[in-house]
């Protein structure tokens, strides 16, 4: 995988790059998502909160032991207590809620900060339309209160950064964890694409090897006496083949002048319109000449002739087909050809057995190579599918592989190196 030593190459000095192995990354995660660095960045908040809560207590308590000044005119004074009164109100409800909560994970912070802004949130609605008339009468105390929602309102907006900043985190996590997974079964699938493709390599190696002296061993063999002699044998058979064909042509040439009247008596004999007693023969005659001979040719050449009045035929073409007739009957060319012919396929039959015992090697060994070459196309088809999937799945494994270093370089705070291999 030489690839994987490049994919996370950076320019940073290494006293500033954090560095992680794969298999050490989830248990990393883990520990960020279990909020321990979450808790820390939330002591002093929390704290500040707490202090806020017990000046926010003193200070409610100074609103209500409040006495107004004996000079204030009777209305501003019944104004001025009721607005203290629903003052006090709002700010008790809103007291009871400043208790930090004992857990300190993600969810239950995030409610208790939702709780503590709708609070605030009431609670300076009302206030506002309150707060002139007590602080007519409670200047010094409606000014602490002023400054105590202020603070309070400073931890929640720092309260609500951490929580996105956390949610953000957690977030990165859970992306990363996922590329993480996806990462190991890539690298996992290129393992497998490489050690394939190595142990089909060295097959291909072997089977060109056991090729190349297959084919040795044939052509040593066919220079052989044993292999000298098939070829003879087989030299001769292309020979008796070659005259077997020639005496097919040319009884073809001897049935070819017979064939508009053979044609015609085959079709009158197949609609019933003459009786032919030899009409199987006469008809394989039109077609297949050579497969006629194996049968009294003479005899069916005869009804020919004798129903030669009937085909319908003009005379100068009946009288030629009755002359050639005649020469068949008196000649019998076509029983020289059925006995040269017969003879001709005993001898053919006879040197294809000796033949094919002789071959018997040469044949062991074409078949050998051809299955052979077959098993070599057959590698080479899969290997070139194998190295494109590696092509294919080293480019994703390397795009997952960079966009993981960019999110725990974020979760980290500093930029990462990753060691991209597969724990136990």
């Amino acid at each position: 995988m030489k690839w994987l030593k490049t994919i996370f190459q950076r320019e940073q000095p290494k006293n500033k790059i954090k560095f992680f192995q794969l298999s050490d990354l989830v248990p990393w995660l883990d520990e960020r998502c279990n909020g321990v660095e979450f808790e820390k960045s939330l002591e002093d908040i929390n704290t500040r909160i707490k202090e806020v809560a017990e000046s926010f207590s003193r200070d409610l308590n100074a609103l209500k032991m409040a006495v107004p000044d004996e000079a204030t005119p009777a209305r501003l004074l019944k104004v001025g207590l009721a607005a203290r009164a629903e003052v006090i109100k709002q700010l008790e409800s809103l007291e009871k809620n400043l208790v930090s909560p004992k857990d300190m994970d993600i969810d239950t912070i995030s409610s208790y900060h939702w709780t503590l802004v709708k609070g605030l949130e009431r609670t300076v609605t009302k206030y506002n339309k309150a707060h002139m008339y007590m602080a007519a009468l409670f200047p010094q105390e409606a000014e602490t209160l002023n400054s105590d929602l202020n603070r309070l309102s400073h931890q929640l907006v720092r309260m609500e950064d951490e929580i996105r900043k956390k949610r953000k985190e957690m977030e990165e996590i859970w992306y990363s964890k996922e590329l993480i997974a996806e990462i190991r079964i890539e690298l996992s699938g290129i393992g497998d694409l490489e050690r394939r493709i190595k142990k089909n390599e060295e097959r291909l190696s072997e089977l060109h090897n056991f090729k190349d002296r297959l084919e040795f061993e044939l052509r040593d063999f066919e220079s052989s006496e044993a292999g000298t002699r098939a070829g003879q044998l087989k030299n001769i058979l292309d020979v008796k083949r070659e005259e077997l064909k020639r005496l097919d042509d040319e009884l073809e040439n001897l049935v070819f002048p017979l064939t508009k009247a053979l044609t015609r008596i085959v079709k009158q004999g197949s609609s019933e319109r003459l009786t032919l007693q030899h009409r199987d023969i006469l008809e394989l005659l039109s077609k297949s000449p050579s497969q006629a001979l194996d049968d009294d040719t003479n005899d069916a050449i005869r009804e020919l002739r004798s129903n030669l009045a009937t085909l319908g035929l003009k005379d100068k073409k009946k009288e030629k087909i009755i002359a050639h007739i005649d020469f068949l009957i008196e000649n019998k060319p076509l029983e020289s050809l059925k006995s040269r012919r017969n003879k001709l396929q005993n001898d053919i039959q006879d040197l294809e057995e000796k033949f094919s015992r002789s071959c018997h090697e040469i044949n062991l060994f074409r078949k050998d190579l051809n299955k052979t070459r077959k098993d070599i196309k057959d590698i080479e088809t899969e290997l070139d599918q194998n190295r494109k999937d590696l092509i294919s799945l080293e480019e994703k494994a390397s795009s997952n592989s960079a966009e993981l270093r960019e999110r725990i370089a974020k979760i980290a705070g500093e930029p990462v190196e990753i060691e991209l291999v597969l724990g136990d």
